[in-house]
């Protein structure tokens, strides 16, 4: 394999489309491994990561451009969890991130999505179920991410009272997808 030009090693990878194959192959020579860090651009997280191990996993692929961090089917309790360190590694390691999905993250609240304003080429957030995450946490966001231009929030029960963030997105301008659902304390009038 050392043999072979880094361009072409880079269409092969290109061609497998497995996250597995991926792993695998990026475990039979360093180049390999290298390579494959520098080219992958995605990936998707579940329970049992720590705070610790996400450094490590941040800083293996700091190309990324999307991280999916999901929880659902998992307790608390059960197994690590990403919490606000995390994602202070996450937005401080992975500058490119442009599309980030967090879901049932409940150790995450508003002071881990400020973190997320350092990640200046963010265009979509998603937020799944975080239950700690308040309207304040999503000003201080829409401060720092001047790009984003699609939010879903779901079920985020603690994003209630001041609607000063929706006001702050009406005039600034730049959203152009708004998805909320099974948000209590938000109804229609609030985005007249």
């Amino acid at each position: 394999m050392e043999h072979l030009s880094e361009e072409l090693i880079i269409e092969i990878l290109k061609k497998i489309t497995r996250t597995s194959d991926l792993n695998s192959l990026s475990l039979v020579s360093k180049q390999l491994y290298t390579i494959d860090a520098e080219q992958r651009a995605a990936i998707r997280l579940g329970c049992g990561l720590a705070t610790e191990d996400f450094l490590a996993l941040c800083s293996r692929f700091p190309n990324l451009l999307k991280v999916e961090i999901d929880y659902s089917g998992s307790t608390p309790g059960n197994g690590n969890h990403i919490d606000n360190q995390g994602l202070f590694v996450l937005s401080s390691c992975c500058t490119l991130l442009n599309d980030i999905t967090l879901t049932f993250c409940s150790k995450i609240n508003d002071a881990g999505i400020v973190c997320l304003s350092y990640c200046k080429k963010l265009i979509s957030l998603k937020l799944n179920s975080l239950p700690e995450v308040t309207s304040s946490g999503l000003l201080m966001l829409f401060f720092g991410c001047k790009a984003l231009s699609s939010l879903f929030i779901n079920d985020c029960k603690g994003i209630a009272g001041s609607t000063e963030w929706l006001e702050y997105l009406g005039t600034d301008g730049s959203l152009e997808e708004l998805v909320v659902n099974n948000c209590q304390e938000i109804s229609q009038y609030d985005f007249l």
